[in-house]
């Protein structure tokens, strides 16, 4: 306790040397403990409950569930399982601006959120009784209850506390809200579902050509671990196909296709959740920046030696006199640990402070579409790893000042004259120095290079002009489609379609009006040069009036637009983009040229008559596909709700003219759902908010070891010129130069800074082949599509080149104008000191 009293005196005696101690302890442990806090909250532990490990998703390879039946026969399996939950899509319409408009949420089993071990903010979760049937279109058959997503909750109730009780409508029933879900929750879908609807057990239909959709969640019984539970699932898929196969119908050959090739599979739910946040590019970001945080703690600790270093150094005397008065070395090493450990503690408790604030920037790397979960919050992790941190630093630098008062010479310190210090000692403490500036380098390269890779990014040519344009996705009501509105459809959409383009040309400040829609999906067509069938994509476009190509202002590379004279219902003209003659004629003209559908006969032929820009609709990033183009009204559109894009230019900003938008459809269709409308320019720029993020996140930490770096050469020179301020003197009495003393000073602190600089190059350049194969490899041997900053990186290491030489070069310069300014000032006060009063002791 004595040492504890001591130790707080002794700082409190020193204001400014604890207060810039503290600040630079905490500045470290507030970062590392907020990006820890993410990192552990969202990619290590981001299920909650008492044995999140033993969870599992099943699906069958490649879709995105199971079917009704092998969820059925699934469920029943207990002596697997301990427990099991499943969920649906469900689809419900709503009114919202007098237009239809679509809600996505989940039909859950009842006991999903007891399941899950998550509770919601406000009111209460499902009963077993609740669960109501759900008839062959998948909706629900009577009235029921609901519980609400959060964002929901807040945009259609206003974030109303009184609603739960309260009813809503969707799709011609009546639903009573019960529960609110906190923010965080946002299992399966993300952001895109709003709320959750408890079902009956889905019903058999022994349609085995559906796409299984059904998604399930199970329970391992504790001691079986994922081998066994997969074995058992292959006995179940076996036996399952050779109990049905016999009541299939003799016509349906697809679905005894899909039956006998029945294979099931069991995840991990953390890892079905990790490929969603892969999408995204999540865990290679957040880990990304927990290196570089780790790189500015790095800093923190060899800044906050420096302090202590010197610290201690002018306490030479005073631990010299207390030895001389009877003080044992453990005693003196005991005092100095527990200064250090205070210290350690003050700062990781300012920290933690700090830590909420850093949390919040932190979580606006978050994608909002992700399912999560669990809030972001400073769990017991964080605050052992805070608490670990601190002891790490405070028990290692205490000893290491205490080894170094061990060595101090009694008979020496005790003397006046020996305070003077050549430039020659204090080595552990330069070295010190020199690391802080390596550290700083390779941080400032990073970041000159997310910088350039952000630049390049926003110059990439997108294939058309995004300024003034807006999209407008439609979806039709089901007597317009193909497939559910009879043979009639084909004329009455076309009709509509036709119509909507005329209403939107009339409005003020419209210049052009084009369409997208139709056929958009996989086409394996057959050329006549290859034995293999190609994957393409099939588009349809509006032509003369409606010309999709004009109004974006896609450049022709060759050939001709469409017209209405071109297409036909077995074939026709057709434009291709740069991508699709690359794949398909490759170092040929590809005008002209002829392709038709594998599975189609001959008389099923296209004809090149154009050839188009690749384009990047929506992303910079965006991969482009090999795809055709044919008019919209030659295209077929299935579902029961067919979708296509109105992509319209504006004179000016768009955005005033969508709420006429939206009358123009009211009044041309009523049963119209409402569009999702998108601004061009907002998209693309949007699209760049991961990498954007990632890139202010560096530039900050690099900012921060930059300024941490240049307080320690400026210490380091500024206490060896205190220290030799009775040197400096003589020099300048006998004759020296100030020149000569200025000079003296900017060479040592020069040295330092360049062997710093050196370093730091090699490790950037060390660190960039480490991240080139960490990134290319990662995406070498996952078919998760790439996230948008795992693509920036890509582009950066492998398309850079010779054109990161001045981002290199200006890292270096950067750091070596800042670095030798901090060594200026203590040279310039060298410069300054007085003969006469540096010699009065003497």
């Amino acid at each position: 306790m004595n040492e504890l009293r001591f130790a707080a005196r002794q700082l409190v005696k020193h204001p400014g040397f604890t207060l810039v101690a503290v600040l630079t302890l905490a500045l470290g442990i507030g970062a590392s403990t907020a990006i820890y806090s993410v990192v552990n909250t969202v990619l290590l532990n981001s299920i909650p409950g008492p044995a999140p490990a033993r969870l599992r998703e099943i699906v069958e390879p490649g879709e995105s569930g199971v079917s009704a039946e092998v969820l059925a026969a699934l469920r029943a399996k207990g002596d697997v399982f301990t427990d099991s939950a499943w969920f649906h899509d469900l689809i419900l319409r709503t009114k919202t601006d007098d237009l239809n408009d679509v809600v996505r949420g989940e039909l859950v089993s009842p006991n999903f959120f007891s399941f899950l071990h998550v509770r919601p903010m406000l009111g209460r979760t499902f009963a077993k009784d609740e669960a109501v049937p759900v008839n062959a279109s998948g909706i629900p058959e009577r009235d029921t209850v609901i519980v609400l997503n959060y964002a929901w909750w807040q945009s259609r109730f206003a974030g109303d506390a009184g609603v739960i009780g309260k009813t809503t409508e969707l799709s011609g029933h009546r639903f009573t809200i019960i529960g609110v879900m906190p923010a965080e929750f946002q299992y399966p879908r993300g952001w895109f579902l709003s709320f959750w609807v408890p079902a009956e057990n889905p019903r058999p239909t022994l349609d085995w050509a559906r796409s299984p959709q059904f998604g399930l969640i199970v329970s391992l019984n504790p001691g079986i671990d994922g081998q066994p539970a997969q074995a058992m699932l292959d006995t179940v898929a076996q036996r399952f196909v050779h109990d049905h196969t016999a009541d299939l119908p003799t016509a349906g050959a697809g679905s005894r296709q899909n039956l006998q090739r029945l294979r099931l599979e069991l995840r991990s739910l953390r890892d079905r959740l990790a490929d969603s946040w892969r999408a995204d590019d999540l865990p290679r970001t957040l880990y990304g920046l927990l290196g570089a945080i780790g790189f500015v703690l790095l800093i923190v600790c060899l800044n906050l030696g420096n302090l202590m270093l010197v610290r201690t150094e002018r306490r030479r005397q005073e631990l010299a006199v207390r030895s001389a008065l009877g003080a044992s070395r453990i005693r003196l090493a005991r005092q100095l640990v527990t200064e250090t450990v205070l210290l350690a503690s003050l700062g990781g408790g300012v920290g933690l402070i700090m830590t909420v604030w850093f949390r919040k920037l932190f979580l606006l790397l978050l994608p909002p579409n992700l399912p999560r979960f669990r809030p972001v919050e400073i769990d017991r992790q964080a605050l052992v790893f805070t608490l670990l941190v601190c002891a790490i630093i405070g028990v290692a630098y205490g000893l290491a000042l205490a080894w170094q008062a061990s060595r101090t010479r009694i008979n020496e310190a005790l003397k006046q004259g020996g305070a003077g210090v050549s430039f020659g000692r204090n080595r552990f403490r330069r070295a010190l120095v020199v690391m802080e500036v390596a550290l700083s380098l390779v941080l400032l390269a990073g970041a000159g290079l997310m910088i350039q890779s952000v630049v390049r990014l926003l110059r990439t040519n997108v294939g058309f002009d995004p300024d003034n344009l807006v999209y407008l996705n439609l979806w039709l009501p089901s007597k317009y489609s193909d497939s559910r509105g009879g043979p009639g459809a084909h004329q009455l959409r076309n009709a509509l379609l036709a119509h909507l383009q005329e209403r939107f040309t009339a409005l003020p400040g419209v210049k052009a009006v084009g369409i997208f829609g139709g056929d958009l999906g996989g086409w394996k067509i057959q050329l006549d040069a290859r034995a293999e069938p190609v994957d393409v994509v099939g588009i349809g476009c509006g032509v003369g009036r409606s010309d999709c190509f004009r109004a974006m202002h896609i450049p022709l590379r060759a050939g001709r637009y469409l017209d209405e004279r071109d297409g036909g219902p077995t074939g026709g003209a057709v434009i291709i983009n740069e991508a699709m003659a690359r794949l398909c004629w490759p170092n040929e003209n590809a005008l002209g040229r002829k392709f038709h559908p594998a599975d189609s006969p001959e008389a099923s032929l296209y004809q090149v008559v154009g050839i188009v820009a690749d384009t990047r609709p929506y992303r910079y990033t965006q991969g482009v596909a090999a795809s055709f183009y044919r008019p919209y009204f030659r295209a077929e559109f299935g579902g029961a709700t067919p979708s296509l894009m109105f992509v319209v230019r504006a004179e000016s900003n768009p955005r005033p003219l969508i709420p006429a938008f939206l009358r123009e459809l009211k009044a041309a269709e009523p049963d119209m759902i409402h569009p999702r409308v998108m601004v061009a320019r907002t998209l693309l720029d949007d699209s760049t908010q991961a990498q954007r993020t990632f890139m202010v996140y560096l530039v900050g930490f690099a900012g921060i070891g930059l300024l941490l770096s240049a307080l320690g050469v400026y210490g380091v020179l500024a206490y060896s010129v205190a220290r030799r301020t009775r040197e400096i003197g003589i020099r300048l009495a006998v004759g020296g130069q100030r020149r000569d003393v200025l000079g003296l000073v900017l060479w040592e602190g020069a040295r330092l800074v360049g062997v710093g600089a050196a370093l730091g190059l090699l490790g950037a350049f060390w660190l960039l082949q480490l991240v080139k194969h960490w990134v290319f490899e990662a995406t070498r041997t996952t078919s998760v599509e790439e996230g948008p900053v795992s693509q920036l990186l890509k582009y950066q290491l492998f398309q850079g080149g010779s054109a990161d030489l001045p981002v290199w070069s200006g890292a270096v310069l950067l750091l070596l104008a800042v670095a030798l300014l901090a060594c200026y000032l203590p040279a310039r006060r060298a410069t300054q000191i007085d003969p006469m009063e540096a010699l009065r002791c003497e």
